[in-house]
């Protein structure tokens, strides 16, 4: 599966857009993986992002299924969105669409979206699943979008399909080993940096492609995952890592937490130390002062 996020933060006539936003998390549960991508609420204002409050809203929830998990994530979406959303200038949407691709063991690709609306003071709310039968192997939807680029694509479109019919080609081919990940990826960020053209207000520039397989898929070669962050069309030479929860774990806090230790440790011409001394009762304590336990207040 594939998720094309751009990374922009809109604030308004009165101050310049952000293009380092990260509108995507990663989420592993006993029984599959997905991709949560998200449109709609940039940040709080204090500036909280929303995919750092996914992980903490799912962090220390071991043993859940993945619908599970998006059940909760739907709950505390239904009670702490609409405060912020109320809260966006006149003219902004105020709207949350977050949008999850998955693949469940023995059943496979998956569609969900959880949405929050406010309209005329109204509030609307909606965890919805994409497939008409729930049985193993039912196909699921091939494409989906959301938000202002979104609404643009689907416009696109209905004036004609080259876009959406050559994307799927192109994934038809990956498929059978044709093509590689970097070049679905290179073609997504194409994608992106059209629609920023388009609609240049609300969509940036700088965009984050993610991809996972089906973590039951055979032959084994096929396993495997990976993002890239793009300028443009220019793969970045560093891609930030994604909010991720492993069955509860927040995995991109434990790992900031090694690397500073590794960091450490380069000379100052970064170079590693020829002896890497790793203490791991320094390790033990670092790690133990990180929160653990769920948190699902959206600050």
């Amino acid at each position: 599966m594939w998720v094309v996020v751009d990374r922009r933060l809109s604030y308004g006539a009165g101050r310049p857009p952000s293009d380092n936003a990260m509108k995507v998390a990663h989420l592993e549960t006993t029984d599959g993986v997905a991709i949560l991508a998200y449109a709609g609420l940039g940040a709080t204002s204090l500036g909280r992002e929303p995919s750092d409050w996914m992980a903490s809203v799912l962090r220390g929830r071991g043993g859940l299924t993945l619908e599970q998990a998006l059940g909760v994530l739907s709950t505390a979406a239904t009670r702490e969105l609409p405060k912020h959303l109320s809260m966006l200038p006149k003219g902004v949407s105020r709207s949350h669409s977050i949008i999850a691709p998955a693949f469940i063991r023995s059943i496979g690709a998956r569609l969900y979206s959880i949405d929050t609306l406010i309209d005329n003071g109204s509030i609307y709310r909606r965890y919805t699943s994409h497939q008409h039968v729930d049985k193993p192997g039912f196909p699921s939807r091939r494409l989906a979008v959301g938000g202002s680029g979104g609404a643009h694509l689907d416009r696109l479109d209905k004036k004609c399909k080259t876009w959406r019919r050559d994307l799927l080609g192109l994934l038809r081919a990956h498929d059978r080993g044709k093509v590689s990940d970097l070049m679905i990826a290179d073609r997504l960020a194409e994608i992106n940096y059209e629609t920023h053209q388009a609609v240049p207000e609300t969509v940036g520039p700088r965009c984050i492609v993610v991809w996972r397989r089906q973590p039951d898929a055979r032959p084994r070669q096929s396993r495997g995952s990976g993002h890239q962050a793009y300028t443009g069309t220019d793969r970045d030479r560093n891609s930030d890592a994604l909010p991720t929860i492993a069955n509860g774990l927040d995995v991109r806090s434990i790992a900031n937490v090694l690397i500073g230790e590794f960091m450490g440790q380069l000379t100052e011409d970064g170079k590693r130390v020829r002896d890497l001394e790793i203490d791991p009762v320094k390790i033990n304590q670092l790690l133990a002062q990180l929160p653990s336990e769920p948190d699902e207040r959206l600050r």
